[in-house]
């Protein structure tokens, strides 16, 4: 779930007149028989679900019913006295399945104001139990396994309850370590979408230009790369020019700050690793000695 345990509601129908809910789960009841159904079933994964009701504020003369029902129970009938449900009454201590004259369980114990009702459903197996107080009082079987049945609290008079599906601890400890709640406490939201238009980004507008190439006008100043071997910058230009010795001096000129610098032709020829990726250019000077190879002797033919 999305939102946790803040995803269970109990929305009145039309059919409940002067039913309060605060806060999704906070219910108070005015009077007469009227029933609320969450608006979530319970899940299906784990193997036991357990939720609570505080009676916070109830009267002696209200009973109250907290159970487990089917979506489309009567409104104004309470928990347990209609077909496709099973619910525990305050008043007598009875758990009541599908009839108010079917009583599957008698004399749990009654409670009173500030006494705490759970309910566990085992969904694989149909099972359901009763816990007052943080003890389970009794077990029930059911032949709803695998069915979809909801959380449900009905009333027949004035009374405030507080229901818990896992927002906050139970008061049956052993909930709390089997983990036994609707849905955990902050839930598991999905990350935020991603941006359809990266140009919309507030970051991206106060980030300096990125250069796309060399010599752009916007391009702020970076120092130029430098190779790990001879600490020859990459952006250069070589070029070699004939002075009369087998190889001649070489100039390495920068492009950045065009200043010539020379060095011996043969240190930097043996090492060619030093000159990967650098362009070569080739000056020839007047007597194109450099670029003309010696010429071989004309053979004599014998006629």
């Amino acid at each position: 779930m999305e939102n946790g345990a803040n995803a269970w509601e109990f929305v009145p129908t039309d059919e409940n007149v002067g039913v309060v809910v605060r806060n999704c789960t906070e219910l108070e009841f005015p009077g007469g028989e009227q029933s609320l159904i969450a608006n979530l079933q319970f899940p299906n994964e784990q193997r036991v679900y357990y939720f609570e009701v505080r009676l916070d504020s109830l009267p002696e003369s209200t009973n109250v019913a907290v159970g487990v029902a089917m979506r489309g129970y009567p409104p104004l009938r309470m928990a347990g006295w209609a077909k496709n449900s099973v619910a525990y009454h305050s008043i007598d201590g009875h758990a009541y399945y599908s009839h108010p004259l079917n009583v599957c369980r008698q004399s749990i114990g009654s409670t009173h104001t500030s006494d705490t009702v759970g309910v566990g459903w085992r969904p694989n197996s149909g099972k359901m139990f009763f816990a007052i107080n943080g003890a389970i009082v009794c077990h029930i079987r059911t032949p709803w396994a695998r069915k979809r049945l909801y959380p449900i609290v009905s009333a027949d008079g004035p009374c405030s309850l507080n229901v818990n599906v896992g927002a906050r601890a139970f008061v049956l400890s052993y909930a709390n370590m089997r983990h036994w709640s609707l849905a955990s406490t902050e839930g598991a939201r999905p990350p935020p979408p991603m941006y359809q238009n990266v140009s919309d980004s507030v970051l991206l507008e106060a980030t300096p230009r990125v250069p796309e190439y060399p010599g752009d006008p916007g391009r702020p100043h970076y120092p130029p790369a430098y190779d790990n071997s001879r600490h020859i910058p990459k952006e250069t230009a070589i070029s070699i020019e004939d002075n009369g010795n087998d190889f001649g001096v070489i100039e390495v000129e920068d492009l950045d700050s065009r200043c010539p610098s020379s060095s011996s032709a043969s240190n930097l020829l043996d090492d060619t690793a030093s000159l990967d990726n650098v362009p070569i250019i080739l000056r020839r000077d007047s007597s194109d000695s450099l670029a003309s190879a010696p010429q071989r002797p004309a053979e004599s033919h014998r006629h």
